[in-house]
């Protein structure tokens, strides 16, 4: 778990740029058909053969608990950190160095951030291990630790200049602060949206133009933009050589505005037919359509908002009871940091069923919507839609038999045992019906 829990809200915008994807390749399926509107027999259904089903019941066991070892982990840490007066140090290491606020905030937030990205290290070399061990990663730990340096330097750009607002927006605002950083955070989270395609994307994965190698595919992907009235030229569609790292498979649509881009990973286009591709594409390109980015921000918002005012009479309370304790004079202090991000970050912890749920919502609707977009234009569009499911989650090797409260609390995508029955049982047209988002 990162350490700082601002960045659910930034996860939530890579969250729309991800149909739950992953690789190798699709077991053969023996049904006597899938169209839509047949009987549940005749449906294909999500299944693995033993030998994989076996590795996905592990790795599901493994993702479930190490989430909430790694969760209650951070918390530990943060705790101790509050016991040993370690915002202190912290506090007159950055005061003795520099009068100037901002090269305090940078000394502080990037030293607390390093300490806490490197108690989670093991849990991270782990992750990568069983990626690994279970074939569903292929880059070699050189590679893995400059992409974790990258992240690192990118996360001290990032605390910096959140930190010096958020502890700005405190000294100016100690009874609405919670108000006013949320407003601040709201441009922040837009700009890096705006950027991350042509700044932060290119500094972990090549990038080249689709046309150059898959020209039949961006005739295709035209056809699909046309259909859902979108502007998006062969110049702005690209393909990530996604192989070089991972097994996984995807395509997505990122960016908005001036930024705004078409990415197939070459893993995709290897392990899936055209009709499956732009299947997953047309997803995707709902997201967009659909405005679930502005949408989603905005719930997303809404639920942070509510965290932080939560926090406000949590940290006004504890610094109160506590503070002196601590070495806190009060929230102003830049000792108080381990305590903040304690506090958002147990907030969090327990919001992420609601966000979880909001972003299931939207997922389904892109399924609606890739259903929608590419009927007529591929054969057999609900079975070639099933296909695509069956091998994203058999690649990736999602387990058939989500639970309940996992899926509650983790699951981000609803579970490819339900989306590929939904798919090929959702067919207004069969009925005379009108499609209800694409006309």
């Amino acid at each position: 778990m990162r350490w700082f829990r601002l960045a659910i809200l930034l996860t939530t915008a890579v969250q729309l740029s991800s149909l739950n994807a992953a690789p190798q390749a699709v077991t053969s399926l023996n049904v006597a058909s899938s169209q839509p509107g047949a009987a549940s027999s005749q449906l294909l259904h999500y299944t693995l053969p033993p030998d994989k089903l076996a590795k996905a019941h592990a790795l599901y066991n493994i993702d479930f608990t190490l989430f909430f070892v790694t969760s209650l982990w951070a918390f530990v840490v943060l705790f101790v950190m509050l016991q040993m007066r370690f915002g202190v140090v912290l506090r007159e290491w950055a005061e003795r160095a520099s009068q100037r606020r901002f090269l305090q905030a940078a000394m502080v937030t990037c030293a607390f951030a390093f300490v806490m990205t490197v108690v989670q290290l093991p849990f991270d070399v782990y992750g990568h291990h069983i990626g690994l061990a279970y074939g569903l990663s292929v880059q070699h730990w050189g590679s893995w630790f400059a992409d974790w340096g990258k992240s690192l330097g990118l996360e001290f750009v990032f605390v910096t200049f959140v930190g010096w607002i958020f502890y700005g927006v405190l000294r100016r605002s100690r009874r609405r602060w919670w108000f006013y950083f949320w407003l601040a955070l709201i441009p922040i989270v837009v700009f890096v949206m705006f950027v991350a395609p042509v700044v932060v994307e290119p500094m972990f994965n090549q990038y080249e133009p689709l046309a150059a190698h898959h020209p039949e595919l961006v005739a295709q992907i035209e056809r699909v933009i046309e259909r859902a009235g979108m502007n998006i030229p062969p110049e702005r569609m690209y393909e990530m050589k996604a192989s070089e790292k991972t097994t996984e498979l995807n395509a997505y649509v990122s960016g908005f505005g001036a930024t705004k881009r078409v990415v197939v990973w070459d893993n995709t286009m290897r392990q899936m037919t055209i009709p499956e591709t732009l299947y997953v594409f047309g997803h995707e390109m709902g997201h967009y359509v659909l405005g679930h980015i502005p949408k989603e921000m905005a719930i997303d918002l809404g639920i942070l908002l509510v965290l932080f005012y939560v926090g406000y009479r949590a940290a006004n309370a504890m610094v109160e009871r506590r503070g002196a304790r601590w070495g806190i004079t009060d929230l102003t202090d830049w000792a108080s940091l381990p305590l903040m991000v304690l506090i958002i970050s147990v907030l969090g912890f327990f919001a992420m069923p609601a966000f979880n749920a909001v972003s299931r919502h939207y997922e389904h609707q892109a399924d609606q919507y890739g259903l929608e977009v590419v009927h007529g234009l591929i054969p057999n569009d609900a079975r070639n839609a099933a296909q695509a499911f069956q091998i994203l989650g058999e690649v990736s090797l999602d387990y058939p038999d989500v639970g309940r409260f996992a899926e509650f609390w983790l699951w981000n995508h609803p579970p490819i045992r339900d989306r590929m029955i939904f798919v090929q049982t959702y067919a207004p047209w069969a009925e005379g019906k009108p499609p209800e988002f694409v006309k």
